[in-house]
Formats: C-alpha cells, structure tokens, sequence
C-alpha cells in the first residue's frame, strides 16, 4: 500500500506535491492525513460485505451518481458514440423500480453531492418523465445537487422553471457544432451564444473564454444555467477507442479515480467504471461491473469484480491489456479531485 502511495506522489503535478508531502511525516507515511489516504484506497480496492462499513465508505467517498433515464438522443454527434448506435429510432426508460431503489440506496447514505440524470441521452425529450424522476428524487435527496445536462434543442424558458420547481439546482446546456465547423469565436461560438438569448430571454456573463471551451452563466434566480461551447479537438476523448476520429496520441501518467468517486448507471441499468464507457459498446461489455436490475448500490460498488478493478486503475503502474485498450488516450483520471477528498 506504501508503494502505491509512493507512486501518486511521484507522478503528481509539482503544484500539487506540496500538498501531498505535507501529508508526510519525517518517517514517510504516518501522518493522520496520509493515513486516512491509505485507508481510504484500502477500503476502495478490498471488497466490503459490513452494511455499515458499506454506507461509511460510500458516504466518504461518492462524488456524482449519473443515471441515464432512457435511452433515447434526438442526436448524432460525430465525437459521439450515439454516431454509429441507434439511440433514436426508441427510447427506453429505466424501470421505475431500479431509479427508486437507487435514490433509496442514496438516502440510505443521506447523499449531498451531485446527481444527474444523463449519461449518452437527451433528458428534456421526456419532460414528464424527467419531471417525475426528479421529483421523486428531491423527495428523498434534499441535500443534493441536481443537474440535468442537454444539447438545448428541447429547452425555453417555461421548462426551465418547471425543472426549477422540481427541483434541480443547475443546467449545463452544450452547443455542438457539426464537423465542417471549427471552434471560431467570432462566426461560431458568438452567434450560438446570442440564438440561444434571445431563446431563453436571459442576460448572461462569460466564465470561461479559452482555446478549450466557451461558457457563459446565464442569469435566472437561485438556478445555475451554462451554456457552452467546448472544443472537441482539444478537449475531447474517444470514449474508451469507441470514436476512432477522436483518438489521440497521450502521456499519461496517472492512475484513474473515477471508480472510486462516482457511479454511472446507464439506462438498462447496467453499471459503468467510468463516464466514458457504455454498456452498449461492444468494446466495453467487459466493463460492466453490475446490474441494477439485480443488484443494490452497496453489492456493485463494494463487489469483488469493481474492487479488483479499481485497484487496479487506482495506480500509475501498467494496467492488463484490456483496460489499456481502452484508457489508453484518456486523459479525464480525477486524480487531484481524489487526492482534495483528504
């Protein structure tokens, strides 16, 4: 375990070593901090049948549960793997009894982090069931953050209150453009910014303006609305070699936490290590760490088949050639969000 410890901080930014160091005692790796780091990654690589440790653990650690409501996408994006798998012609809901169980299953742990209620799908194309998940998840969640992610194509202003009455804090709308674009400010990204205004009959102010995306905070009452325009050339990921257009030659040299801090459940109720893989790829199927559909929360998350994999990811040492296959050119690992936890 040491080991592992040894190689985070050998292979952490400079910025971030201080803080890592600091952790540190003149005898190496005694501290209350850097003890409570190896616990932590012993907990999350070791499978756990205590409940209670369980729900300890789960509370300690879980960031972001996305659950993908249904399947269907008005869309098909070129960096996208919905390009190449039909996720139009129906769309298939999430039973109603997994989404419960798991939003039970959250309340269990009395969750208040994030939760969204996508994965590859487009959530306002169903408004009233959208409407209804969320509210009988803020029935259940009152502490937690609710966002709803969308491509803006379904969105005005009277959803926008109709979500906000229900119960979701925040929206981050993407504007895509197609591949015979380019990331341009002045002729692409500027005119999407002013439709999308006059859309929505609100003011807005930059947040971000940089060569990876443009995001702008639209104004309306206690709820966060983003609109933005990210920059696929730059920013965006094969998930898991599913696009072949979008992979890229990386260095790497971290381990990957996103197995460890979230829990992705796509809309057959299988369960993803990563929000870049997908239970409909054919590459990925070995990938699926449970199901919903039979499972709770606490069985996937602490199985031996998620523990064994995320120890697994949870180092910078060379990984089985499957998952190289498909992390090879991931550069989202989530490692200073892991290492801010404490």
């Amino acid at each position: 375990m040491k080991q592992m410890i040894k190689s985070l901080y050998a292979h952490t930014p400079n910025r971030l070593k201080t803080r890592l160091h600091n952790l540190l005692n003149s005898d190496g790796f005694y501290t209350n901090k850097s003890q409570n780091l190896i616990d932590k990654i012993t907990h999350l690589s070791t499978p756990i049948t205590d409940k209670e440790l369980q729900k300890r653990v789960l509370k300690d650690n879980l960031l972001l549960v996305e659950i993908e409501i249904a399947s269907f996408c008005n869309r098909t994006c070129w960096f996208c793997p919905n390009s190449s798998i039909d996720r139009k012609s129906a769309s298939v809901e999430l039973p109603e009894e997994v989404f419960v169980k798991l939003i039970d299953n959250l309340a269990q742990i009395d969750y208040d982090k994030d939760l969204n209620f996508h994965r590859f799908n487009e959530p306002l194309a169903d408004m009233e069931l959208l409407l209804k998940r969320v509210s009988q998840a803020r029935a259940k969640l009152p502490k937690a953050r609710f966002t709803i992610f969308s491509n803006g194509d379904y969105i005005n202003k009277q959803k926008l209150e109709e979500l906000r009455n229900a119960g979701v804090n925040s929206m981050l709308i993407s504007y895509y453009y197609g591949r015979e674009k380019s990331y341009d400010k002045e002729c692409v990204i500027l005119p999407a910014m002013e439709k999308m205004r006059q859309k929505l009959g609100l003011a807005y102010k930059v947040v971000e303006d940089s060569s990876q995306q443009y995001c702008v905070l639209f104004d309306y009452k206690d709820m966060e609305i983003y609109y933005r325009v990210w920059n696929p050339q730059t920013s965006g990921q094969s998930r898991g070699g599913a696009i072949e257009l979008m992979k890229r030659t990386r260095k790497v040299d971290s381990g990957c936490f996103q197995g460890a801090m979230n829990f992705y459940v796509d809309y057959n109720g299988l369960v993803m290590p990563c929000c870049h893989t997908r239970s409909d790829v054919a590459e990925h199927r070995d990938f699926i760490v449970g199901d919903c559909n039979k499972q709770d929360m606490f069985e996937i998350f602490f199985s031996p088949s998620f523990a064994r994999l995320r120890a697994e990811l949870l180092t910078s040492n060379p990984c089985s050639a499957a998952v190289r296959r498909i992390c090879r050119d991931c550069s989202d690992r989530r490692r200073e969000q892991f290492l801010a936890l404490g």
